[in-house]
């Protein structure tokens, strides 16, 4: 009966061997190292990432854990497929078939996707954050409100909450009045008439914007003698203020201050002016009409010709 069983418990050996358990007991110890650093690396990119994105969603909670998540998902089963791969497990046919899956997935989420991605990189580049004031290539203006997982709520000069998904900040040009500071030059134009006397008008218009209590205090006004127009001497006035979102509003105080000061120093300010000539026909004598009608057809022709 021992000779019978001998050739079963052989290849039952073999698998008990020394050499086998050693091999089996670093395999089993190389997959609980990774599974461990794979905690670790989760850990670290979570706390980073909250870090990054709390300036962003401070007072929502739940945006930062959706993060969290994400991050922890993503890095626990990496660390998972390559502790089952050290194991000497073939994942080849899993991975196929969730590539494949992953790709239909992809397609299907096409859109919804990119917006999520393109948030995750505006909070981790920190070139928008709630309250910056920003304006389009047309020049339109609006107030970044608050920055979600797939759109990013601004406020229009109309005071409309406008959604504008988070593709449209990455792939665009923007422009971010406020992404160094606050600080914002405003400009307006005024033309005077060309018998003003140019250094009283400067003092004016120096004196108009020293007066002005809302400008910033970092930088001083500056009066610029623009241009010589066809009807005025043109004058660029420019002067900084700490809150762009305000630029319109602040500009009409400006003009309006420039306005009454020219007004009281006895300053014209210049507008178009055009010199019409009129020429009147000579009355041609009597003696010169023939027949035909020749000094009619003549007069007709001098105003078609006009």
């Amino acid at each position: 009966m021992r000779d019978h069983l001998i050739p079963f418990l052989e290849p039952l050996a073999q698998l008990f061997d020394a050499k086998s358990i050693e091999a089996m007991g670093l395999r089993v110890l190389g997959a609980v190292l990774i599974l461990l650093v794979g905690f670790w690396i989760s850990r670290i990119l979570q706390r980073i990432l909250s870090r990054r994105i709390q300036r962003h969603d401070a007072d929502r909670d739940g945006a930062i854990d959706v993060y969290r998540a994400i991050v922890r998902v993503t890095t626990l089963v990496v660390a998972a497929g390559l502790a089952l791969h050290t194991l000497g497990i073939d994942l080849t046919h899993l991975f196929t078939t969730g590539g494949l899956l992953a790709l239909a997935a992809a397609f299907a989420m096409k859109t919804a996707a990119e917006n999520f991605i393109c948030g995750l990189i505006i909070r981790l580049e920190n070139e928008l954050k709630p309250g910056d004031v920003l304006a389009q290539s047309d020049g339109t203006v609006f107030k970044v409100k608050k920055i979600g997982l797939r759109a990013t709520i601004v406020r229009s000069k109309a005071e409309g909450d406008v959604i504008v998904p988070n593709t449209y900040f990455v792939q665009n040009a923007i422009s971010n009045y406020t992404y160094r500071d606050s600080l914002y030059r405003l400009e307006t134009q005024v033309g005077v008439h060309y018998d003003s006397d140019l250094k009283r008008v400067r003092a004016v218009l120096e004196q108009t914007c020293q007066k002005i209590k809302w400008r910033s205090q970092q930088v001083q006004p500056m009066v610029l003698l623009n241009s010589f127009g066809d009807s005025s001497v043109n004058y660029s006035i420019r002067v900084w203020i700490d809150d762009p979102w305000f630029a319109g509003r602040m500009r009409s105080q400006l003009n309006e201050a420039i306005w009454w000061a020219l007004k009281e120093a006895g300053i014209v300010i210049a507008f178009p002016q055009r010199d019409v000539h009129l020429i009147q026909d000579p009355i041609l004598p009597a003696n010169n009409v023939g027949a035909g009608g020749e000094a009619v057809s003549l007069q007709q022709e001098r105003k078609r010709d006009r």
